[in-house]
């Protein structure tokens, strides 16, 4: 179901033939705010009931931003669980928009450029809407998460640039949270693959020091078999940071991780892996990575791998995403 066309505000519902009385009082629609009603199977997705009440509240005189936006874009990782519960809505000329339980109205400059129209709705561009949640980001790792998620390369459905947030920051000026945004752009990185990798390279580079980190990169041994693809690898110690997620605990996935680790260990790498529990403790989670640095620093294990790719590496076609 799309969202976008779900929201009915009361009036609508005569227009198209429902009688209001007859359909409110049974279960086939649900009021979601005042004169705004969403069809009651909506409800069994959390964020589509959102997004439909703040574009019927919106109207033409508005356009959906914010982790909504990208909702709808289609960029992973962005819902009202994590980033709502409230659904921003820029307001444009002549919008009365109030705020309510489920929307956010903002009255703040955008450009005609960072807005782009979809079946007659207006969205903020995925760029647009990035910016808007990274400087409402509650500090600056968050805010670097959102530049992360919005522009990676590796994750699918829609994507923006670290170039095209850029531009969008600096065409703003005097703007709440611009200064964190302008902060997470140069920590940003267009390569991670989830927020959790995201959160485990910051604890790697400004808490550990670990400034030249590789991002998903891959690496091959000396026989031009690729080992696989390192999550974070420093390059001159041989250390490589693995982010396991909630997928990482599935017996295949499990087995695949295994077999991985075993390969860059034979190669002589140094491997570490860390899981979402790990991020609760910040220090302690620090403390394994700096560890894992030192033995790898110590390691006396030749070194049977490289970064340097084979001929066949530029037209494996499952490779595309990490060249």
């Amino acid at each position: 179901m799309d969202p976008t066309r779900a929201g009915l505000r009361t009036r609508h519902l005569r227009e198209i033939g429902l009688d209001r009385k007859r359909q409110l009082n049974r279960a086939d629609w649900v009021t979601t705010a005042r004169g705004i009603h969403v069809p009651a199977y909506l409800l069994d997705e959390p964020d589509l009931p959102t997004v439909a009440t703040a574009i019927a509240a919106m109207g033409d005189q508005g356009a959906l931003g914010g982790w909504a936006a990208l909702l709808c874009h289609g960029v992973p990782f962005f819902d009202g669980k994590t980033y709502g519960p409230r659904a921003l809505v820029h307001c444009l000329p002549g919008s009365r928009l109030r705020p309510r339980p489920t929307i956010k109205p903002f009255q703040g400059l955008v450009h005609d450029d960072e807005l782009v129209e979809v079946g007659g709705v207006r969205f903020a561009t995925i760029a647009r809407a990035g910016f808007d949640e990274m400087r409402m980001a509650r500090g600056l790792e968050d805010a670097v998460v959102v530049a992360d998620m919005t522009s990676s390369k590796l994750t699918p459905g829609g994507r923006t640039s670290l170039a095209a947030i850029e531009r969008v920051v600096r065409s703003h000026h005097k703007v709440r949270g611009i200064v964190r945004a302008t902060e997470a752009l140069v920590l940003a990185h267009e390569r991670s693959a989830s927020p959790w990798e995201t959160r485990l390279r910051l604890r790697a580079v400004r808490d550990v020091g670990l400034r030249e980190l590789l991002v998903n990169v891959p690496v091959f041994d000396r026989f031009d078999h690729l080992l696989g693809i390192a999550d974070l690898l420093d390059p001159s110690t041989g250390l490589v940071l693995e982010s396991d997620g909630a997928q990482h605990r599935l017996i295949g996935q499990h087995r695949e991780d295994n077999e991985r680790e075993e390969e860059f260990e034979h190669a002589g790498l140094t491997v570490a892996r860390f899981t979402a529990a790990d991020h609760v403790d910040r220090w302690g989670l620090v403390g394994r990575i700096e560890r894992a640095r030192q033995r790898a620093a110590r390691s006396v294990a030749p070194r049977r791998w490289t970064l340097e790719a084979p001929a066949w590496w530029s037209t494996w076609e499952p490779g595309r995403r990490y060249r």
